[in-house]
């Protein structure tokens, strides 16, 4: 009765001019997210720009589906280092994610800070070394080893905050599904991804950091250079590490959410002017140990043999597969009743974390 009385109320609200559209659809359905911008911005669909957001002016592309009767699973996909957004989106090299309008999820891509609101730049400035106390530029995901990175141990960042206040402000227009916002990426945008969750498990309900950095540290915090951290790993490769990507100390209890980590094999490594500066095989093994070992998370550890770039092998299909993972559960939902479908063909998946990783 409650929700009709006001269903009748927003309607002759609405009829009379007095109520805009977008909040009378937050309204109408129940398990919708509940929209907020700032005071006076209008979403629309495509490029969004001038979106305030921690002092700077932030851009973002909106994609929907075609059926927006229903509150909708929320895909946020971030690029990495160098490729820009619409390469992400648009780009079967770099994941082609909007293609996963077609199958329902209403598709978010931001823009890195470091692009000034360009959707189509790409290296450039957003491939390089972190400002402001961050490790790498693209994305604020993970502190400087040195005291300027301090303010942030505990601090989730602007791109964290960003993309949450994005999805709310979108939730506005459209009707957002509160209980399956799933944001993932690839190397830079992987490792935001493992920041987002590990410092905002309250508002995602899960992502896929796809080769993301964890920056393995010593267990007080304390930076370990890239040979030292590698080497920490492949000596304890079950032990749950402290990184400079999540808070300082890690949490022992997040929300429920489902998080779906995807290693690339043995070429799985990045490169900075020729020398060897990354590599996913004992970053990926950190996140999935650190998810795995929190109740009520389901982790899933995924492996192939793309390299360091967004899954290669059946791209199409392992995004609809790994999305509509994500998507079988929700926010709130028992990590007893998860059940792992299998994958397609080229890639090993299991639910726990990597066993594969070192003999």
């Amino acid at each position: 009765m409650k929700t009709a009385a006001m269903f009748l109320r927003c309607s002759l609200l609405m009829a009379a001019g007095l109520l805009p559209v977008p909040l009378l659809a937050a309204h109408m359905h129940p398990g919708a997210l509940r929209g907020d911008c700032p005071d006076g911005y209008q979403v629309k669909p495509g490029l969004n720009t001038n979106f305030p957001s921690d002092g700077k002016m932030r851009a973002f592309i909106v994609t929907p589906p075609a059926d927006i009767a229903k509150p909708l699973p929320v895909w946020v996909p971030l690029t990495g280092s160098v490729e820009s957004t619409n390469d992400n989106l648009h780009t079967a090299r770099s994941g082609a994610n909007a293609l996963m309008a077609e199958k329902g999820f209403m598709v978010l891509g931001p823009v890195r800070e470091c692009a000034n609101q360009d959707p189509d730049l790409g290296a450039g400035i957003c491939n390089g070394p972190g400002v402001g106390g961050w490790n790498w530029r693209p994305w604020t995901e993970g502190r400087a080893g040195s005291a300027e990175g301090d303010p942030w141990k505990n601090n989730e960042g602007p791109d964290s905050r960003f993309l949450i206040a994005m999805v709310k402000c979108v939730a506005t227009k459209y009707p957002l599904d509160a209980r399956r916002l799933f944001v993932g990426g690839i190397s830079s945008g992987a490792t935001m991804t493992n920041r987002a969750l590990t410092f905002r498990s309250d508002f995602w309900a899960g992502g896929l950091p796809i080769s993301g950095e964890w920056y393995v540290t010593q267990d007080d915090g304390a930076a370990l250079s890239f040979e030292a951290a590698g080497a920490a790993v492949e000596a304890n490769p079950t032990k749950v590490f402290q990184g400079r990507v999540g808070p300082l100390p890690l949490k022992t209890k997040l929300d429920s959410m489902i998080v779906i980590t995807v290693w690339g094999g043995e070429k799985d490594l990045w490169r900075c002017a020729g020398v060897l500066c990354a590599n996913y095989r004992p970053s990926t093994q950190a996140g999935s140990n650190y998810f795995s070992s929190i109740p009520g998370v389901v982790e899933v550890s995924c492996s192939s043999s793309h390299g360091h770039m967004w899954p290669q092998i059946n791209t199409q299909a392992f995004n609809l597969w790994a999305l509509t993972t994500l998507a079988s559960h929700p926010k709130g939902a028992a990590a007893s009743d998860f059940h792992l479908t299998p994958p397609p063909e080229g890639y090993s998946c299991k639910v726990g974390p990597f066993t594969d990783h070192y003999p």
